[in-house]
């Protein structure tokens, strides 16, 4: 997913979100899985793993002694799905996910472990899951403002405006100005005030918050900049991001696509330069390198190659937008890319999603193949500068 949802448990929780984990895979594509590599000495490094935070070690073993500690179990599964988010590396939530296998089958788990269920299942792009379980949640537990505020996402995602509005109302009556504001403005934007939608946004931000807060409203204010076609004002608050935080995978993915935009991918290719362990700037920094002709295009095509491959062999498919994006701008087969932002157009609805549908349908000269992203802008009375321009030549 392309917003990033504020999990307020938890910090910012990328959805494409979660969001915001990257493995890709089209599910009508057969896994071409490279083979295994096994090294000729046993010295061979073969990865470099972080140091193991005593303290965790030690909630681990006190889990193992005494696993019906539900509260512990919920720490230690918060800081895995943050550690998913920040390195894009979905296999930390499956490690999550067997922290909370005592309660995950359970119809009514704890109300935090349903919340942290329902974040997982929406990382994973299970969105009915994480809706049940959102859904179920707020009947338990109606002022939970953290799961308001991601059923809003949820919702906004699978095109359910209604549902997301019902969801940000709520979250105006349980969390800060800021949240409110930032859950209110993508949909005020959707429903044709992108401008106005902005403008309300960007005076909220003028108030008193912390850092964390203000750095997540203003990727959405960067979104909404996007999506007014200003990359300039844009670019501006995702570098305000990068400077608060320069491990925000999501804002420095967010700034590698406006540069791209901008017919500027050897910036693009420098600033994802160095975070090629996270799959969502790896494919960026391919997609850069090879618009700019620049010496590693070859080896940065062969390593998505290689994450696409393993991908497949585990049978991951998230993040379809982005092998999409790989396919038509990488590989130059417009057919193939169609073939993957259809099915992802199903799963989700955002506005990067209708406009890689709309661009590989054009690429592919398959003109109906962007019918269901105009008659879904036309029911909504979607606003983007670009889908627009776009549309406008389709019809």
């Amino acid at each position: 997913m392309g917003r990033k949802a504020l999990v307020l448990a938890l910090g910012a929780v990328g959805l494409a979100g979660a969001l915001t984990a990257a493995a890709f895979i089209a599910p009508n594509r057969a896994a071409a899985a490279t083979p295994a590599y096994v090294p000729a000495d046993a010295a061979t490094i073969v990865a470099h793993v972080p140091p193991r935070d005593p303290r965790e070690v030690a909630e681990r073993q006190a889990l193992a002694a005494a696993p019906d500690r539900v509260e512990l179990a919920v720490e230690l599964a918060r800081a895995d799905i943050q550690r998913a988010r920040a390195l894009s590396d979905p296999r930390y939530l499956g490690r999550a996910q067997a922290t909370l296998a005592r309660w995950w089958r359970d119809k009514l788990p704890p109300p935090d472990v349903l919340l942290l269920r329902a974040t997982i299942e929406q990382s994973l792009h299970d969105f009915d899951a994480a809706r049940a379980d959102l859904d179920q949640l707020i009947a338990v537990r109606p002022d939970d403002a953290q799961a308001h505020l991601t059923r809003a996402v949820v919702a906004t995602v699978r095109a359910d405006y209604a549902a997301a509005r019902e969801s940000c109302n709520a979250v105006a009556r349980l969390a800060p100005p800021i949240v409110a504001a930032a859950c209110k403005a993508p949909l005020d934007a959707m429903g044709g005030h992108v401008a106005d939608a902005y403008q309300a946004l960007a005076r909220t931000l003028q108030q008193r918050t912390t850092p964390a807060l203000r750095a997540w409203a203003t990727t959405t204010l960067a979104e909404l900049a996007i999506q007014r076609g200003d990359d300039a004002a844009a670019a501006v608050h995702l570098r305000d991001i990068l400077a608060f935080d320069p491990d925000d995978a999501y804002a420095r993915a967010a700034l590698a696509d406006v540069l791209i935009a901008e017919h500027d991918p050897a910036a693009a290719s420098a600033l994802c330069k160095g975070f090629e362990q996270i799959d969502n700037l790896l494919v960026r920094r391919a997609i850069a390198e090879h618009a700019a002709h620049g010496p590693e295009a070859a080896a940065l095509a062969k390593l998505m190659h290689d994450r696409i491959a393993a991908a497949a062999e585990r049978g991951d498919r998230v993040h379809q937008r982005e092998e999409a994006m790989f396919v038509l701008d990488v590989e130059n087969e417009p057919a193939r890319a169609l073939s993957i932002a259809r099915p992802n157009w199903q799963v989700q609805k955002e506005l990067a999603d209708a406009r890689l549908l709309v661009r590989a349908a054009v690429a592919a000269g398959d003109r109906d193949a962007a019918s269901p992203v105009l008659a879904w802008a036309k029911t909504n009375g979607i606003t983007d500068a670009w889908l627009d321009a776009q549309i406008a030549r389709l019809r």
